[in-house]
């Protein structure tokens, strides 16, 4: 998941000690007694009458809990059952990377090759990019997922696969350079399938099928909804209506094999694949280490993302998973390799799994915490003249838009984070200041003048820059001169940009109404913020125009942090 600015400057951290005592219980009693106790887990969420999940537990091997809950079609009534087919979404990127490990493997491709050996119809960035940095989520690639709802698209519509590859070609920058850090890009594992295909002459899940699925005997798995694979026994994903009620989504009937998320499977060939990380039954004698090969950054920093697998740890154990989700599903997979133990769980709606895989996973190994009271943070408050105070006022904005207020009153200084009220900040010095009982400091800093140009909020090892910004609010006859419509080739598809009750708000066709300004509820929550001359915010980032040599306005940017930057507009 990802943490943006407005999530990092609003979580509070709290600590807790833990003691680790694992103890797999053999009698049949105690084995009675944890079923009992996953039911209980799993029935506080899943009603009888609603979709619901299918679990498998395996230890040493062997399955020593399998059970469905819940409907798998609310329109038929059909019970979920471990032989139900899910789609699992993000799950599938593992088995993406591992037909990648088989082609390394076999010597036909390598990690550092240039992905426009086999994809010539991608820019020619400043730096290569590497199988490898897809991999891994190292390469600066915008994820095809942000730039299909800004174009309009989607996600659950049937889209070709020349359409995803034409839109991630288009796209003239990066968001970082390759190998500089890890930012999650569906748009890397498409391309992984389309690699695979090119090299192979096979599409991603026919590939997989030959080299994965049929040796593993998964015979209910395949890249795309197969009907005759699920043979009716299928899991539709479903979505709340907001009322206690679920709605089926349509299934997409289309046969693309996409190496990002499109796999349908069920908890039971879950089961085998999971064991060829025991068994090795597939690949070399060093596919398995291939696979939980962790990626690495330019400065030499280790992640704890391999092939499609996040490396971790719990309570002093080592975990491998991988999550996946979407509106109408869930799925998780959690694997304790030193105790030779996993845990799978498969939901037809936006159950968390992987909380619940862990709950489940602290019954069979009886992980005790031991929670202590959180140490409270204390500061040492400094006696600061608070007229210094008022150099601090106004807006301070992050590099993805986000708009830090400072202000003062009583005597007093606060900072507003976004989508947050007002908190105190307690003085340690003149620049140094701390928010109350939270690990959470902010600093001041002057530039050659005296004059505060920029704060920087700390937070949980986060060093978050804002640079303070300055401008009189705009006029509506200024608001005016930003009317008018604007092109990206990138997306190929035109904004408009329009003056509505004295605010300034963006039109774009088929975007879903959070990105745009609601003309049903004008003075809403989503409008263009001014922030400085031309710089404007949106909940999910910035928007800054541009003005040509004779100082009229020629387009705008669109930047939401490092999932998206500088996507670029031009004025027609």
């Amino acid at each position: 998941m990802r943490k943006t600015t407005a999530y990092l400057l609003a979580q509070l951290i709290s600590y807790m000690s833990v003691v680790i005592l694992c103890t797999i219980p053999s009698d049949s009693s105690a084995a009675d007694v944890i079923e009992d106790r996953i039911d209980n887990l799993v029935v506080q969420t899943v009603k009888s009458d609603s979709p619901g999940c299918a679990i498998i537990v395996i230890d040493a091997g062997k399955i020593v809990f399998k059970r469905g809950y819940g409907i798998a079609n609310m329109d038929t009534g059909l019970p979920i059952t471990t032989a139900t087919a899910f789609k699992i979404e993000s799950v599938t990127k593992q088995f993406t990377a591992a037909c990648i490990a088989l082609l390394v493997e076999k010597g036909e491709i390598s990690l550092d090759d240039d992905i426009r050996k086999y994809l010539p119809e991608m820019p020619s960035y400043e730096c290569p990019i590497k199988i490898r940095h897809l991999i891994h989520h190292t390469s600066g690639i915008r994820d095809f997922a942000i730039l299909s709802v800004l174009k309009g698209i989607p996600l659950d519509d049937p889209c070709s696969e020349q359409e995803l590859l034409d839109l991630i070609a288009r796209q003239k920058k990066l968001n970082f350079h390759p190998g500089d850090m890890k930012r999650y890009s569906n748009s890397g594992y498409f391309l992984l399938g389309v690699i695979v295909k090119r090299v192979t002459g096979m599409s991603i899940g026919q590939y997989a099928e030959k080299h994965i699925f049929a040796p593993l005997a998964m015979t209910h798995t395949s890249y795309h909804y197969d009907p005759v694979r699920t043979a009716g026994n299928l899991a539709v994903g479903h979505v709340s209506d907001g009322n206690g009620k679920y709605h089926g989504k349509r299934v997409a009937s289309d046969a693309n094999d996409f190496g990002y998320g499109g796999i349908y499977t069920t908890v039971e060939d879950l089961y085998l694949w999971d064991q060829n990380f025991f068994r090795n039954k597939i690949g070399g004698e060093n596919f398995n280490t291939l696979m939980l090969t962790r990626g690495t950054t330019s400065n030499g920093g280790t992640l704890n993302y391999a092939f499609g697998l996040e490396i971790s740890d719990y309570m002093g154990l080592t975990t491998v998973s991988h999550g996946g989700g979407s509106p109408g599903y869930n799925a998780f997979i959690l694997r304790f390799p030193e105790r030779n133990f996993s845990v799978i769980c498969l939901a037809n709606y936006p159950l968390n799994t992987g909380r619940l895989s862990y709950k489940i996973a602290d019954l069979y190994l009886n992980i005790q915490k031991e929670k202590t009271e959180p140490v409270p943070v204390t500061h040492t408050v400094a006696d600061v003249d608070p007229v210094v105070y008022a150099g601090y006022k106004g807006k301070y904005r992050v590099n993805d838009g986000a708009i830090l207020i400072v202000s003062t009153n009583d005597n007093r200084l606060f900072v507003q984070p976004p989508d947050a009220g007002p908190l105190e900040l307690h003085p340690k010095s003149t620049t140094e200041y701390s928010l109350k009982g939270a690990n959470v400091q902010v600093s001041f800093c002057p530039d050659e003048s005296g004059t505060t140009s920029k704060l920087v909020w700390h937070q949980n090892g986060h060093h978050i820059t804002a640079e303070r910004v300055a401008g009189q609010p705009l006029s509506p006859d200024q608001l005016l001169e930003y009317e008018g419509e604007y092109y990206s080739d990138e997306l190929n598809v035109t904004y408009g940009v329009y003056v509505k009750q004295d605010r300034l708000c963006l039109m774009a066709p088929l975007v879903p109404e959070i990105f745009q300004f609601n003309f049903k509820d004008p003075l809403g929550k989503n409008p263009l913020r001014h922030v400085a001359r031309d710089q404007f915010t949106r909940s999910y980032g910035a928007v800054d125009f541009s003005r040509d040599d004779s100082g009229k306005i020629a387009g705008f940017i669109i930047s939401a942090g490092t999932d998206l930057r500088d996507l670029k507009f031009s004025k027609r």
